[in-house]
């Protein structure tokens, strides 16, 4: 069953990555158009983007990894605290990466669902 889950999950690059790339091009247009407005020349205007690129992307690998160990340290705690009933998967597996397997789908909490009603 795990080769099934292995071929059906798509390849989603880690969330640090993704915020990264989003911090180094919205840097890298942010210093591209502030420099053509400034009256810069082109070369002048293209090297500072890509220095600003570079330091952005930094930056946002930090940012990623930082909010990424704060989503997983929430649902380490929140899973610990609401435990699913008859679940066989470790916490760790659940928890471990965050990635969505489309074979596996969350039990109901029947027990509070129907304390609440």
């Amino acid at each position: 069953m795990s080769d099934q889950a292995s071929q059906i999950r798509e390849p989603v690059p880690p969330p640090a990555r993704v915020i990264a790339g989003c911090f180094a091009m919205s840097a890298f247009s942010i210093a591209i158009i502030s420099g053509i407005f400034a009256g810069n020349s082109a070369t002048m205007v293209l090297s500072r983007a890509l220095v600003c690129l570079f330091g952005a992307y930094l930056l946002g690998l930090l940012a990623g990894e930082i909010l990424a160990f704060a989503i997983r340290d929430h649902l380490r705690r929140y899973l610990a605290e609401h435990p699913v009933p008859d679940s066989d998967i470790p916490l760790d597996e659940i928890v471990g990466e965050l990635r969505v397997d489309k074979l596996s789908e969350s039990k109901p909490n029947i027990a509070a669902n129907s304390a609440d009603a």
